[in-house]
């Protein structure tokens, strides 16, 4: 019955620190002024929305692409900010090649990294 108990003790405290540690990031993008905004480790999907948008500091930004658990993900951008190219992979530098390659498949001009994160 002891161990029962222990058991039962330690899944109830596995449960409640499962979601303090979810590591949640998002890229927001503003389309008329260029802006964007992103964040990382955030403990949950809305969390890490909310920071993004914030972070962008334009009127009409939209979260543009999200990314989880061990991702990384990147944003690329031309000098005005108006082409942009995003992607999420297992590693930073993955990341930033797809990014990179996402927006120059939509420009003829030059491209840029304009942030990358990882999550935990």
């Amino acid at each position: 019955m002891r161990r029962l108990t222990t058991t039962a003790a330690v899944l109830a405290l596995l449960a409640t620190v499962a979601p303090a540690c979810a590591a949640e990031g998002a890229f927001a993008y503003d389309e008329a002024t260029g802006k964007f905004g992103f964040s990382q480790n955030e403990p949950s999907a809305k969390a890490a929305e909310d920071a993004a948008v914030k972070g962008c500091t334009a009127d009409k930004c939209k979260v543009v692409f999200r990314f989880g658990p061990k991702e990384c993900g990147a944003i690329a951008m031309t000098e005005d900010g108006k082409i942009w190219g995003g992607a999420k992979r297992p590693r930073r530098e993955a990341a930033e090649l797809a990014a990179l390659q996402n927006c120059q498949k939509r420009t003829s001009g030059q491209c840029k990294i304009r942030g990358a994160e990882c999550n935990k």
